[in-house]
C-alpha cells in the first residue's frame, strides 16, 4: 500500500544542531582528558562545521523565501499565489485536528463568509520525517494551521498539490467545519482541483 511521503534524513531540521552539539561535547570531553592537539582540532572542526550549518540555513532561506519556515510551515500568505477551486467530489476529513482546535475556534469566529482552506505541499516538524500536505483556514485576519490530510488522501492528491506548487501557485478550496468548540471537525473538498487541473496550473 503506498505511503505518504517522507523527507530524507538529510533533510530532517534537527539533524545539523544535533551533530553540532555533538561536536561540543567530544571536543569538551578532548579537553577534560588534556589533550591539547585533539582538543584545539575539534574547536577548529566545530567553527567550521557551525559556519557552514549557517551559511546552508541562510542560502536555504533564500531558497524558500519568507513566506515559509525551515520545516516547510506557512509562516505568512502576503505574496502567495492562491487559485481559488471550486467545489467538487466528496468531502475528505482533515486529520490531526484535536490538536488544532483553539486555531479551529480562531478562525471561524474571525470569519465572516464560508469557511475556505489553503492546502500546503510538504510541511515536516522536528519530531519525525513525515512530509504532510497541511491544512490551514483562511480568515479576515489570516491563515491558523488547523490539520493535515490523511494518509490516503496525501497519497492519491500529493501529485496534483506538488504539479500546483512547482507552477508557483497553492490551492484554496471550499471547507466545512462541524462540530462545536472543542470537538470540531473539518471536511475539505479537491476534487476541483483533479477537475480543472489543467486551468488551475495555468
Amino acid at each position: 500500500m503506498p505511503r505518504p511521503r517522507r523527507k530524507p534524513f538529510l533533510r530532517w531540521a534537527p539533524l545539523p544542531w544535533a551533530v553540532l552539539l555533538l561536536l561540543m561535547l567530544v571536543t569538551g570531553s578532548l579537553h577534560d582528558v588534556g589533550a591539547g592537539a585533539a582538543y584545539l582540532a575539534g574547536i577548529v572542526v566545530t567553527i567550521v562545521f557551525a559556519i557552514v550549518v549557517a551559511a546552508g540555513m541562510a542560502a536555504a532561506a533564500r531558497r524558500r523565501g519568507p513566506n515559509f519556515t525551515a520545516e516547510g510551515r506557512l509562516a505568512r500568505i502576503e505574496g502567495l499565489d492562491l487559485v481559488e477551486v471550486p467545489a467538487a467530489g466528496h468531502p475528505i476529513t482533515v486529520a490531526d485536528v484535536t490538536r488544532h482546535q483553539i486555531s479551529i475556534g480562531a478562525a471561524l469566529a474571525r470569519s465572516a463568509g464560508a469557511p475556505r482552506a489553503l492546502v500546503i505541499p510538504d510541511v515536516g516538524n522536528w519530531w519525525n520525517l513525515r512530509s504532510d500536505i497541511a491544512v490551514y483556514l483562511l480568515a479576515d485576519d489570516g491563515f491558523h494551521h488547523v490539520g493535515r490530510l490523511g494518509d490516503q488522501a496525501q497519497v492519491a492528491w500529493q501529485p496534483v498539490v506538488d504539479r500546483l506548487r512547482a507552477a508557483g501557485r497553492f490551492a484554496v478550496v471550499p471547507a466545512e467545519v462541524k462540530g462545536a468548540a472543542r470537538s470540531f471537525t473539518i471536511d475539505v473538498r479537491l476534487e476541483g482541483l483533479r477537475v480543472g487541473e489543467q486551468e488551475v496550473a495555468v
